[in-house]
């Protein structure tokens, strides 16, 4: 699965990029982190599913009783930075020559790849998830790969409670990354206020594709909405050019609404190139700690 969101020479490429991200972490080891308190206690991170092998004194009976499933408790030392990688799955990101849904999944995968050096946790979860996908630095690269590569689209939701968990656990450890295309974005919204409320730092991937902006139509058009019947309308050059301001309208609300909200915004074509996305943000210092 992961080959079908990289080449291996794109995962080349990444892999250099974490090699000089695990520097950055190793001279953070020596220093700030070496400085903290031997033997503060752990606090509660995120659940994973049970698997085989695994300690059973780690599992939530809570959980078990409520799910009928086995989930284990993860638990980490105060301080250690986490990346939370979060998916708007609605129907609208499924779009595209270029699909926006596959660049987000690209973006967020290339990311977390990245971030597996520099942060100590990486989760992993569509807005709607019941529950949160836990990889820790040591973790294998082809099972956070494949994992990314297997979510699909869903529906418009509100941030999952697993997800406002994860946040209030830890939020001034963590990082939120969300990808979506703000074109329902009352969910993006209402996680970066969860965000804000626990302290985590954020960071808007809005997403659009190119046909959505430019749209190359003319003449009568038969228009498939997602909801609804099927519309024909007369395409001219008046009716592109109003469209084309309402939709630049619409971004720009969407931009000061996400930085009301008190997080960053990288606009970014779904024909975009992740590696200069990666490197824009590990130049930020976004992904180099806890703050």
């Amino acid at each position: 699965m992961a080959q079908s969101l990289f080449t291996e020479q794109e995962l080349a490429r990444l892999r250099r990029l974490r090699l000089a991200g695990e520097r950055v972490r190793s001279l953070a080891l020596r220093g700030e982190r070496r400085s903290r308190q031997l033997g503060s206690g752990l606090e509660f991170g995120a659940y994973r599913p049970y698997s085989q092998g695994d300690d059973l004194r780690r599992v939530d009976w809570n959980v078990y009783g409520r799910l009928d499933q086995l989930f284990l408790k993860l638990f980490e030392a105060p301080g250690q930075l986490r990346l939370l990688l979060a998916l708007d799955a609605a129907p609208t990101m499924d779009f595209g020559v270029r699909n926006k849904w596959l660049a987000a999944k690209r973006v967020l995968a290339a990311l977390g790849l990245v971030a597996q050096a520099t942060a100590d946790r990486v989760l992993l979860a569509r807005y709607e998830d019941a529950a949160v996908q836990s990889f820790d630095a040591s973790g294998s690269e082809q099972a956070f790969l494949e994992a990314v590569a297997a979510m699909t689209v869903s529906r418009a939701e509100l941030p999952s409670a697993a997800l406002r968990s994860a946040l209030a656990a830890r939020g001034r450890d963590t990082v939120l990354l969300a990808a979506t295309d703000m074109q329902s974005k009352a969910g993006t919204l209402a996680l970066l206020s969860e965000a804000r409320r626990f302290g985590a730092r954020a960071v808007v991937i809005s997403l659009h594709a190119d046909e959505e902006l430019q749209p190359q139509l003319e003449g009568l058009t038969r228009l498939s909405p997602l909801a609804g019947n099927p519309l024909k309308l007369r395409i001219d050059a008046r009716v592109l050019e109003a469209y084309r301001k309402e939709v630049e309208d619409y971004r720009r609300a969407c931009q000061a609404a996400i930085r009301a909200a008190g997080a960053g915004c990288i606009e970014v074509s779904s024909t975009v190139d992740v590696e200069p996305v990666v490197v824009e943000l590990l130049r930020s210092g976004l992904l180099e700690g806890a703050r």
